[in-house]
């Protein structure tokens, strides 16, 4: 027998189409559109057609033609691990092309294959009509006289400001059916040279001018592009003004891209929903993003050891291997302050260590320490010992976390019990059909998306996991993903529907997390990729997966500029990349030069089983693949002056909690003629990482005023590009003219000496 599917919304992928969907799969009115069609077999359909009727009238018939150019594809199977296993699908795949319903009127289709009818489809016309301005209210806040409100919609009324910075509003525009709109659009008068910046962590512009960039949460495993774990919807003009939309649903900002003297909001908004955003103007680019980071926030400060250096491994996955790439550190003389095991749990439960022995119990119980036997030939033989032994060296423990109820093999008592309560009690996210959502992302696909905003399965969930903290004494959760949902339709505990949480999931995952954990240890953190607004209440994050190449550290660097205009304070990357070939000494030691000058230095490295040869990105282990014997002394270098810096990172790192504004601050908010990748770190240090290979010296730009090389003392004046020596083992750094950097010397008093991490300056380097 034939298998028809015809899908028109698909899987709902923010990026891509499956063959049997729509294209696209919201046709405007009268505008043309194709069914997409697939039948399997292969060659098992000889005729398929595709029957219509508009408002009840009888349409044509449309006989579908199938695509010679589509090739098999190959598509992830359940629990394929960065697709190393795939499924081979074989099929047919047909085009059919329709004309979508003049507006307000419904197309009904159906497919019919070698005589057999298939279930009918509907589709209304919709298009864009325009809407008067009076439309869009605009209000001064009674709070702070810097920032308006914004509110779209049907039911509100007024002009818009004059005399301020805002930029004037020149259209109003409604995605409708006639009788509802979903989506509204807004044109605004810009500059020709008005730049834009912000929209969250951006890997591929500072300036985002030229571009058109959308509001969408999504896991883009490595090579971003416009993607991004963690996008906010704000924008900070340099006109003087920045906006943030009030929204969590998809949205989309062509920023002069379509024409130069016009920006273009586009949002979703749901039925009789008015569309708000908060406008905040000032003299300063820091001063409007940090009215956005206190007004969604505040900015919370993390513990001092998320200073240190953070270190990891996806293939550390026993406590022996752990222990020896500690030990190894402290023979180098590399002394780390955090360590992030992923590869800990049995990844069914994700709360239970690998190979350890537990009783079934039942599903809605929480495990205590002595529920757990450790087998001495297992990985973890003693986890708690490995956790005390970590203390004893002052280095704080972070465990590897996931949303998602990984789709059931079976094998596992203890996740059968659990997946018998988490399904009864509804713990997950549900389809329309009342149904139990499964992830489609092909990343733990099939698994069951937590509901977050059911208090009860928040709390059963994570008192699975508090043994780790009452008894064992870790230190938080690196809480990976968090970009699982595609589903608009789908339905949470607290009424919203997929397409209002889309971008605020991630938001909700990691501060259950961070709540759960500071609640049981006020010195405990999450460690996060994905984010949406608000994120700075649960730091810290990171950039996520990136291969090891140049262009990609330049792009790491981009992403944590951007995160910081847009309200992300606390931010880090995997210094020198984390996948693929390894990086070359060069390329590793400029990372790890920028990374002791970022606001969280960690290294990371993929793969969780051992392979040969080893693709830790441990500075050990690089010395040893590349034969380069300054690996080791240059990145110890780094760590111990980042040690000596302790001071001022702390004192800026509490600036930027206090205020909202960022700790790394992009040079090209002020000065276009610098490279994007130059940044302030803190109020007095400008850092200018050496982005290219093979650099033996390196292009500077300095702003207005006075400057000193951190290294040397040697002066220059500003308002200039200047050439400097850029060694391996040095970073062009630059110190604001009179500026008291306080530090933590050792006894000889020399940037990279060792000197225990602390915030307590021993002295104040004046830089006359």
């Amino acid at each position: 027998m034939t298998e028809m599917i015809h899908t028109p919304l698909g899987q709902e992928h923010p990026y891509e189409q499956l063959p049997e969907e729509r294209f696209p799969r919201q046709p405007l009115a009268n505008a043309p559109f194709a069914v997409g069609i697939v039948t399997r077999p292969p060659g098992a359909a000889g005729s398929v057609r595709v029957h219509t009727r508009l408002e009840g009238v009888a349409g044509p018939t449309v006989t579908a033609t199938r695509d010679p150019d589509w090739q098999p594809r190959q598509e992830e199977g359940v629990g394929a691990e960065y697709l190393e296993r795939v499924v081979r699908i074989e099929q047919d795949v047909w085009r059919a092309q329709l004309t979508a319903p003049p507006l307000g009127q419904t197309l009904t289709y159906w497919i019919e294959v070698d005589g057999q009818a298939g279930p009918e489809y509907t589709l209304t016309g919709e298009d864009w009509q325009p809407a008067p301005l009076e439309l869009v209210m605009f209000e001064r806040s009674s709070a702070d006289a810097r920032q308006w409100t914004m509110r779209v919609g049907r039911n509100v009324s007024g002009p818009a400001p004059a005399g301020e910075a805002l930029p004037p509003l020149v259209a109003v525009e409604w995605l409708t059916d006639g009788a509802r709109a979903r989506r509204v659009r807004l044109v605004f008068a810009c500059d020709p040279a008005e730049a834009f910046f912000g929209l969250g962590e951006r890997f591929n512009a500072l300036d985002q001018r030229g571009e058109i960039m959308d509001v969408r949460c999504y896991e883009q495993y490595k090579s971003q592009g416009k993607r991004t774990y963690m996008p906010v919807p704000f924008l900070l003009s340099s006109a003087g003004y920045g906006v943030h939309v009030e929204s969590s649903r998809w949205m989309q900002f062509d920023l002069a891209a379509t024409r130069p003297d016009r920006w273009t909001l586009e949002a979703d908004i749901g039925p009789d929903e008015t569309l708000a955003a908060t406008w905040f103007t000032g003299g300063d680019p820091l001063e409007i993003t940090a009215q956005f980071t206190q007004r969604t926030g505040p900015a919370v400060l993390p513990p001092l050891w998320a200073f240190g250096l953070w270190m990891s491994g996806n293939e550390w996955n026993s406590q022996a291997r752990v222990l020896r790439e500690v030990e190894q550190s402290f023979e180098h003389g590399i002394i780390p302050s955090a360590l992030v095991i992923e590869a800990w749990s049995d990844e069914q439960t994700f709360y239970i260590w690998n190979d350890a022995q537990v009783a079934p119990m039942p599903g809605d119980a929480a495990p205590r320490l002595a529920d757990f036997t450790f087998p001495a030939g297992g990985k973890w033989p003693d986890p708690k010992a490995m956790v005390d032994w970590l203390h004893a060296r002052d280095i704080r423990l972070v465990l590897w976390q996931l949303p998602v109820f990984k789709f059931s093999d079976g094998t596992n008592p203890q996740h059968e019990a659990d997946r018998a309560v988490f399904e009864r009690e509804g713990y997950g996210v549900r389809k329309a059909d009342g149904s139990l959502y499964r992830v489609l992302p092909f990343w733990f696909r099939n698994g069951y998306l937590w509901d977050v905003t059911n208090p009860a399965a928040r709390d059963w969930w994570l008192n699975k996991r508090a043994y780790l903290l009452d008894e064992m004494g870790i230190d938080g959760f690196k809480t990976d993903g968090g970009e699982h949902l595609w589903s608009t339709a789908v339905r949470f505990a607290d009424g919203r529907r997929g397409d209002e949480v889309l971008n605020e999931y991630p938001q909700l995952y990691t501060a259950a997390y961070y709540d759960f954990a500071t609640g049981k240890r006020p010195d405990a953190l999450t460690f996060s990729r994905a984010g949406f607004t608000g994120s700075q209440r649960s730091p810290v994050h990171w950039a996520g997966d990136e291969n090891s190449t140049w262009d990609a550290f330049r792009h790491s660097i981009l992403a944590g500029l951007s995160a910081g205009v847009s309200g992300i304070p606390f931010w880090g990357w995997d210094l020198g990349g984390f996948s693929g070939a390894i990086p070359s000494a060069e390329l590793y030691l400029r990372g790890a030069a920028m990374a002791a000058f970022c606001p969280i230095m960690q290294y990371h490295s993929e793969f969780n089983q051992h392979r040969e040869p080893c693709h830790d990105r441990t500075p050990w282990n690089i010395q040893a693949r590349t034969g380069d014997d300054r690996v080791i002394p240059a990145f110890r270098h780094f760590v111990n002056t980042r040690h000596n810096l302790m001071p001022y990172i702390w004192r800026e790192a509490q600036h930027a909690a206090r205020t909202g504004q960022p700790v790394m601050r992009a040079l090209g908010l002020w000065h276009r003629e610098a490279s994007p990748y130059q940044y302030f770190f803190g109020r007095d240090l400008l850092v200018c990482p050496v982005v290219e290979e093979g650099a033996e010296t390196w292009s500077a730009y300095l702003p207005d005023g006075d400057w000193r090389d951190l290294w040397t003392g040697d002066r220059f004046a500003g308002g200039q590009h200047v050439q400097v020596p850029a060694p391996l083992d040095r970073i062009p750094v630059f110190v604001r003219a009179g500026a008291a950097i306080p530090v933590a010397w050792g006894p000889n008093r020399q940037w990279g000496e060792y000197v225990p991490l602390s915030a307590e300056p021993t002295d104040f380097v004046r830089y006359e």
